[in-house]
């Protein structure tokens, strides 16, 4: 069963040449984690941040934003409320900056809700954390148990999507491996769908089923995790993997980088978004808009996509 299925999602803002979200396609299953990678500013967040119709000021929408086969986008006020309540929750970057550090933690959890004490007791075990918690303030706890306190406030309404804006950004590595171990096992434990936004691929293929790699507002390359670490088709991809920083038996004698800048917002794109950047480029990626190609188990948009480290023409 499909919860999200976003169809040629394209946003505009004010001040801009080119669309921040030009065209997205993607989906989730019941049950199933898909993570959405790229550069900062790629459009990462916005697209998240979409199925819960929280657009920026000014924000001109395209397409379709389907959870649960119902159109986010044409959602009146009232019905989007309840969406948030009951359906879709997310977890953002900083856990700190989310909670009111005035309100226990007992209250932030319970939010008023009548008989939920046994719902919050719950919850608090499920994230491994001790009840002693209910009775503490932010302030005096870690940030790594603070994250584990928002998705216990995620998961309250019985969601059946998870949006994770890079939820493991502010911790450090040991409790990022906790983090992700944490929703892996919730996930399996009720059956929620989770969409995980980071800039990390190597993290994205450790936790998701299925990946998309976003660069400038396009999908540029999606398939199984395992097939885009091992195999990546995309220039972008393969980059992306190449400027991972890792603990080598040979040192690299310096860490691979991408070398330009991803492309301004006041400056339309007329071919392929990451062409100024591609060591592959030739001239029709100036000029033309590659449009997504099945690659065996996977999408990639590109006119020279990899494999097997040649190019398909």
């Amino acid at each position: 069963m499909t919860i999200l299925r976003i169809s040629e999602l394209r946003m505009r803002l004010p001040g801009t040449r080119r669309p921040v979200l030009d065209g997205v396609d993607l989906t989730v299953g019941a049950g199933e984690t898909v993570a959405l990678v790229g550069e900062s500013g790629s459009g990462k967040s916005l697209t998240s941040r979409t199925v819960l119709g929280l657009l920026p000021p000014g924000a001109a929408v395209e397409g379709t934003v389907a959870v649960e086969g119902e159109d986010v986008l044409a959602m009146p006020a009232t019905r989007l409320r309840e969406l948030r309540r009951r359906t879709v929750a997310m977890i953002f970057q900083d856990p700190r900056a989310a909670i009111n550090p005035l309100r226990g933690i007992g209250d932030f959890l319970a939010e008023g809700r009548p008989g939920s004490q046994d719902r919050v007791r719950e919850l608090v075990s499920a994230v491994g954390l001790e009840h002693r918690v209910l009775r503490q303030y932010p302030h005096e706890l870690s940030g790594g148990m603070l994250q584990r306190v928002m998705i216990a406030a995620a998961l309250m309404g019985g969601p059946t999507l998870l949006l994770c804006d890079e939820p493991t950004t502010a911790l450090d590595v040991t409790t990022q491996a906790e983090i992700v171990a944490l929703l892996a096992s919730l996930r399996q434990r009720y059956g929620t769908g989770l969409l995980f936004v980071t800039h990390d691929l190597e993290l994205a293929a450790a936790i998701a089923d299925r990946v998309y790699v976003m660069y400038a507002g396009r999908i540029a390359e999606t398939g199984p995790a395992g097939m885009l670490l091992s195999r990546p088709r995309h220039p972008y991809t393969a980059a992306l993997l190449a400027a991972t920083p890792r603990v080598l038996e040979t040192p690299r004698p310096r860490l691979a980088t991408i070398p330009g800048q991803p492309p301004d917002l006041r400056t339309e794109l007329a071919g392929c978004a990451f062409a100024v950047r591609c060591p592959r480029v030739t001239p029709v990626c100036h000029s033309d808009v590659p449009e997504p190609i099945t690659r065996g188990e996977g999408v990639v948009a590109c006119h020279h996509s990899i494999t097997g480290g040649e190019s398909d023409g």
